[in-house]
Formats: structure tokens, sequence, C-alpha cells
């Protein structure tokens, strides 16, 4: 080690030892650089492997001679020529050997790249040794072997550890690693090679041939390293352009994938695009513009101009209205705003045209197919004037076409005639058939008024009720009448149903009855109004004192709005009794209205007039109100009957609304019946049914009343157990007159103790009548035998006593002096 430390410092020239190894740095970078591209392969791969070697081979060879340079043996030193060349060809071709070996081997083979590396350093040592040959000096070198194989050992491990690493990676980090190593090997090798060599004088070879001059030396090494940069600025320049080029590679690439993805997303959309530059020549036209346009494709290979798809579809027939429109939008300046407008084509697709204009004076044109879209609206529009049932105009319709004749009857003179049509007789079409039956009805009575009309116009207006638009007058409107009212003289067959149904007719006038569209409706209901109050199947025109009447309901509708705000109604109450003992068991509550002015206005006047306006529901809820109160501070024995209206089915609250009104007053449930009309159920029997069931759930007592007179009292009662049903007073009131009457009230009287439900018989008059009923073990009966409808304070002395069970029957005449 000394040894080795001391020819450094002693016997070379300090600023040769860091030249040599910049040099030889520079070399290895280089030759490993090169080497990289040989393993990339390619037709080019020979000529890097040869410029490789040689970087690596002329950087040994240089950086041995750099060390000779400077060292100083104390003699004259020169070099043989055919030696000093030899060495540089023995490390060309050791290096050209490994590197070699590298490119046959798997790339990161730590074997192969010890093995190379072997075979580099044994070339380093041969090329030093025979560069050490190739000296000429008066002397001769005395050798340390320990130090020299040292040397080689040193140059051999370190040139494996550096090839070793270099085929693992190929990294620039990886490459300055593996030259540092292949550095120190080169120059651990030489500088301990030299350290092993001693120079001994001979005195015989005071003046030898010294060969090669040091400066012709000198000159060699730099032509060396001149062809190494030269290699190195070579590959560092083609690792730029390969760089570049495989970033253009990739920008081509990722180009070309972006120019599939646009051409796969224009042509998968679903408008058309035409896009045409400033000299007309269209640039870009996807599938769906070629599809609406009926394009050939052959055509927009060939790059056409805009001109030319416009002749081909002059030449299919197609008129030129889109550019026409688009160059008469251009003249108007619209250059800096979009034009949008719509297109028809012979084959009935109906496009959208959206004309975007591009600086360069160009455009972009979509076309989008809204030939459904047309469709949808043009149909919604439709079913928004017609009736979706029948197809007939609606009342909107019907208005338009009204005001269109009123305007041409002010402007040019004429007559007109508005007809209101009510079927007579549809209620109980739904009720008994069901609603898809009355449907089908519908539309059969549609097309038999649509037939019978002619030029006038037939509207649908709602429910069963339906209008008709006479350009004629009162002749003729009357004629119409009577024609519409005899189709329906025979029944109809909707599908494998024979039904019955009536037509009631009301008519009014233009101008006679009125110049606007909202006093011939009203005149004209008015009409129908009394048709029907008049025998159904007819019809009515207008007369001046229709409007009296109509004037005369809506002060009597008025004034019971009042009464019911000011509580001025009242009820009546009749009693019910046992029909066994004749014991009082309750009353039923009836509405009374005393008008200021008018007096005692009958039940059947203001009850249709309340179910009409929709003052049913406040009134039902007045005498539920009124008669739980008063029921409340009677005996406890007693109850309270209280009708429902089939309106009041309508509130989905209704139970709530009895149970709240039973809390507020005081009424025991039990105490409280509530009587219903099979109509209730039959128009929406889930509905009724679950609202009865939720009234029967707080103990409420349910009966039907009129039992008999409906469609399906029998259904009926068997979708809801009724705690009672009433007889008609019009079979009670045929007793001992008609045979029938009798055997249909044993009937229900059987049929109610079968089912297991009370039975009250309504009206009853006489004492015959009550002994007919109480032979067939009727369970409770009401009628003027046992008291009419009166205030309760009338049978104030009966409240009290319902314990001594007074049969009130047999004594008439005690009942009257107890309510007189």
């Amino acid at each position: 080690m000394y040894r080795a430390l001391a020819c450094l410092t002693d016997e070379h020239t300090p600023w040769v030892v860091p030249l040599a190894a910049c040099v030889c740095w520079i070399s290895c970078y280089v030759a490993l650089l090169l080497e990289q591209r040989v393993r990339k392969g390619g037709a080019s791969a020979p000529a890097w492997l040869l410029a490789a070697s040689f970087s690596a081979g002329a950087g040994i060879w240089s950086t041995h001679f750099i060390g000779m340079l400077g060292y100083d043996p104390g003699v004259v030193v020169g070099y043989e020529m055919a030696t000093t060349l030899l060495s540089l060809l023995v490390a060309v071709a050791a290096a050209l050997v490994a590197f070699t070996l590298l490119r046959a081997a798997h790339q990161g083979a730590s074997g192969a790249g010890a093995v190379a590396g072997l075979v580099l350093g044994g070339g380093i040592a041969c090329m030093h040794f025979l560069g050490i040959a190739g000296v000429v000096l008066p002397g001769r070198f005395d050798w340390d072997p320990a130090l020299a194989l040292a040397a080689t050992v040193i140059g051999c491990g370190l040139s494996g550890a550096a090839l070793v690493v270099h085929a693992r990676g190929g990294d620039a980090r990886t490459r300055v690693t593996a030259a540092t190593i292949l550095t120190a090997a080169i120059a651990g090798l030489h500088f301990l090679a030299m350290a092993a060599a001693r120079v001994i004088p001979d005195p015989m070879l005071a003046n030898p041939d010294l060969g090669l001059a040091r400066g012709a030396l000198a000159g060699g090494i730099a032509v060396m390293m001149a062809v190494i940069l030269a290699f190195a600025a070579l590959a560092l320049m083609l690792d730029h352009l390969r760089t570049i080029n495989a970033a253009l590679a990739r920008q081509g690439v990722a180009l070309r994938e972006k120019t599939l993805l646009l051409d796969m997303t224009l042509d998968s959309m679903d408008q058309g695009l035409i896009m045409v530059d400033g000299r007309g020549l269209v640039q870009v036209c996807n599938e769906r513009a070629l599809t609406l346009l009926d394009l050939p494709r052959a055509m927009m290979l060939a790059g056409p101009s805009y001109k030319a798809v416009l002749r081909h579809q002059l030449q299919n027939r197609e008129r030129n209205r889109t550019d026409r429109s688009y160059r008469d939008w251009i003249e108007r300046g619209g250059l800096e705003q979009a034009h949008v407008h719509e297109r028809i084509r012979p084959n009935g697709l109906v496009l959208e045209i959206r004309t975007v204009p591009l600086q360069d004076g160009g455009f972009v044109r979509t076309f989008t197919d809204i030939t459904q879209r047309k469709a949808a609206e043009a149909e919604v529009a439709r079913l928004a004037r017609h009736d979706i049932l029948t197809g007939l105009p609606n009342r909107g319709l019907f208005r338009e076409y009204l005001d269109a004749r009123l305007a041409d009857v002010a402007v040019r003179g004429g007559t007109g005639a508005v007809l209101y049509l009510d079927l007579d007789g549809f209620k109980g079409v739904n009720d008994t058939l069901g609603h898809q039956a009355g449907d089908d009805l519908l539309r059969s009575v549609a097309d038999r008024l649509r037939s019978a009309v002619g030029d006038g116009v037939v509207a649908r207006l709602g429910g069963d009720e339906f209008a008709v638009l006479l350009g004629g007058d009162r002749p003729e409107a009357i004629a119409t009448a009577e024609r519409l009212i005899g189709l329906f003289e025979l029944p109809l067959w909707v599908g494998e149903q024979r039904i019955a149904v009536g037509l009631s007719v009301g008519i009014a006038l233009a101008p006679e009855h009125g110049a606007s569209a909202e006093c011939l409706y009203r005149r004209a209901d008015l009409a129908l109004y009394r048709a029907k109050a008049e025998g159904r199947g007819t019809y009515r025109v207008f007369a001046s004192d229709m409007d009296e009447e109509a004037e005369e309901r809506r002060v009597l509708e008025s004034d019971l709005r009042q009464a019911l705000a000011d509580d001025a109604l009242s009820l009546h109450y009749q009693p019910q009794v046992d029909g066994a003992s004749g014991v009082l068991v309750g009353f039923e509550a009836l509405v009374r209205w005393t008008h200021p002015t008018r007096g005692q206005i009958p039940p059947s006047v203001f009850v249709p007039l309340a179910e009409e306006t929709g003052l049913i529901i406040a009134l039902g809820d007045w005498v539920l109100r009124a008669a739980c109160r008063e029921a409340a501070t009677w005996a406890p024995s007693l109850k309270v009957a209280v009708n429902l209206s089939p309106r009041q089915f309508q509130k989905p609250d209704l139970p709530e609304t009895v149970l709240a009104v039973l809390a507020q007053t005081g009424l025991s449930p039990d105490r409280l019946e509530l009587e219903v009309t099979e109509s209730v159920i039959i128009n929406d029997m889930a509905r009724a049914i679950s609202i009865l069931r939720r009234l029967k759930g707080f103990g409420v007592r349910i009966s039907m009343d009129d039992f008999g007179t409906g469609y399906a009292s029998l259904a009926t009662l068997q979708a809801f157990p009724f705690d009672k049903m009433k007889i008609d007073r019009s079979f009670v009131a045929q007793l001992g007159v008609d045979p029938q009457a009798a055997v249909i009230v044993r009937a229900v009287l059987s049929l109610g103790r079968s089912l297991r439900m009370g039975v009250v018989a309504e009206g009853v008059e006489t004492a015959a009548q009550r002994r007919f009923l109480a032979d067939e073990a009727c369970g409770e009966m009401q009628g003027y035998l046992f008291g009419k409808p009166r205030p309760i304070g009338d049978y104030a002395a009966m409240l009290c006593l319902p314990e001594h069970a007074e049969d009130i029957a047999p004594r008439p005449a005690r009942l009257a002096r107890a309510t007189a």
C-alpha cells in the first residue's frame, strides 16, 4: 500500500491523476450510453456496438497513456509504436466482446453483466501490460507480483460490478453509477499496476531508440478524446432526437385517437352536422347528416362544395328553401348570431336546421329530426282542444267556434243556436254497470250525435253533458233537438249490453237570447234545467221566466248560506219505538228552515239545492253537531239517528269529523246511528266501505236507509254488515192494499233476522200497519202513528221516563196530549 501511495505522490505529476480520471469517466459514460442503444436493437445496432466498443477501448487506452505522460521514472521514456497501437486494439476488442455478451444476454441478467465485466477487466489488464511493454527507456521494469495481481483483481472485480449495475437499469442515474465504478476499475488497475513496476536503469542502454515521442502520444490521446467526444455528442443528439420523435409519435397516436374518438362521437350524434369553410367546401359531414339529407357517401369522400350538396338535393326534387333562407339571413346582417328554422322534407321528415356562422365566412349547420316532437306537439295541442274519451271538441274549442260564430253574426247578420244536452239515466248506468260501461256508452252517444248534427259542431263539456252549435234559426234548432232526442228512443248496444238512456235539451238562440258566449251558455243551461225538471226526455227553449227562476234559486242559495252562517236552521225530531212493546228508543233528526220572509221552506226544496251547490257538506256537519249536542241531554237509553249525504262521503276525513263531534258534545258513540243510502256505497264501494268500517270501529251504528228502492241492495248488504236497515215507506203504505207489499215486507224482515240485522219500518201511520209489523216481529217502527217531526221540546215529557217502558203505541191520545 505504501508503494502505491508513493508511486502516486512521488512518481506522477499531480495534475495527471484527476485529468486521467475525468477522461476515463467521460469515455466510460459515453460507452455505456452507446451500449444502451445497442441493446435496444434495430438495424443500426452493430454500428452502435462498434462505436461503444471504440469509446470504451479508447477511453481505457487514453486513461493509461495520460497516466504514463505524467509518470516520471527518473529516466527518459519513449513508446514503441506497434506495441502501443496493439494495446489500443486489445482494449477495443475486449470492450467489443464484453458489450456483445451484454447484448446477447436478457436485460437485467446479473450473471451476464458479471461475465462481461470480467472480460472487460481482463482486457483492461492486457492493455495496461501491453502498454508497459511498449515503453522504451534506458533500463528495464522490475515487477512486484503481489501488487500486479492486486491491480488485476481490483480491475476485473470493479469492471464486473460496473457492468452488473449497468445491465440492471437504463436510466441516467444508473448509468452515472456504472460509469463511476468502471472509472474506479480502470484507474485503480492502472495506478496499482504502475506501483507494482520499478524501473531499473541499464548503462548499456544509455541512448536507446525512443520510438514515439511524448508529444506524438499526447496528440494521439487528444485524437482519441475528440473521437470519444464526437461519439458522445452524436449519442446525445440522437437521444434528443429519439425523445422528440417519441414525443411526436405519442402526440401522433394521441391525435389519431382523438380524431377517431371525434369521428365516433360525430357519427353517433343524433344530429346531422355539416361544417363548410369560407371557400364553400364541406370539411365535416357525419353519418347522421348523410342519412337525414339522403346524401351518397361517395360524394362526401370527394370533399365537395356545399353547392354540390344543394344541387344533389335539387336533383332529388327537394326545394332549396333552406339556403335561400340562409342567404336572406346573411343579407340582413345575421353573421353574428345563430339562425334556426324548420324544414319539411319530401319524405315527411321535419328537420330543425340551426346555422352558426364562422369567422372565416363558413358556417356550421346542424340538422335535427324533430318529426316525433312535432307530432307529439300536434297531439298535445289536439288533446288540449278535444275530449280524450270521445274525440269531440272540448269546452275550450267549442268556445272558440262559438266566438267565431257570434263575431260573424255581429258583422254579417244571421242567427245561431247553442244546444245543451244531458243524458237521462247515465248515473244509473255508472252505478250498476261500472265506469267502463259508462265510458263505452259516452263514446256511442258521441258517435250518434256526430252523425246526426251534420254541419254543426258537437262538443263534450264534461261528464254526460254535451253541446251543439248550429248556424240556423229557431225552427232549425228545434228540429235538430227533436231529431237528437229521437235518436235515444231506442236503446243503445254497448258491447253485449243493451242500455236505455234518454236525452234532455236546452236551447239558446243568438242574437235573440244574447250576443256573448257567457250569456248563451247560461241561458242554454237554464233551458236544460227546465227540460229536466219538467219530465226529462224533452227540450226547452230559453224563456225570460227562466232567468227569474234562476235568480230566485241564486237568492235562495245565498239565503241558505247566510242561514248556515247565522245558525238559523233548526232540527225536528220524529220518534222511533220498539216494534213489540212500543217503548220509545230514540229519534230521527230532520233539518228545517224557517226563512225570515218566506216562512217555512220544505226540505224537498232546499236540500236538493244544497246538493247541487255543495252546501250539503256544511249542512250535514251542522245537523250532525246539533243533533249530537241535543241527544247528549237525553236519557242514556235514547239514541239519535242522523242522515248522511253521499257528498259527505267524498270527504276522506269524515270518520275524524264524526269522532270530533262526539268528543265535543259528549255523546256516547253507541247512541249515534248514521243512516246512509245505497248510492253512497255503489258510487265508490271500496272507499265507502273503508269509511263505514272506521265509523263502526268507533262504536257508531250504521243503518241502510230506504232499503229495497236501490239497484243492488243484496250485494250492498253482503259488502258491509249494517246494524239496521230501514224498510222504505212506499212498501209500508201499501200494507193492507197490495198483497205484494206484504210479501216484500215479510221477505225483508226475514232477511234481517237471517243476517242478524235490526229492521226499522218507516211511514207507519195506521194501527193496522203497526199490528201487521208487530205480528211479523219488526224490530222498530217510525211514522205519524207515533209522532210527526216536531221540535224536541214537544217531546220533553217523554225524554226522562224511558225506564217506565211506557207503551205509547196503543194510546195515541195520550201521546197527542204529551206532545201538544
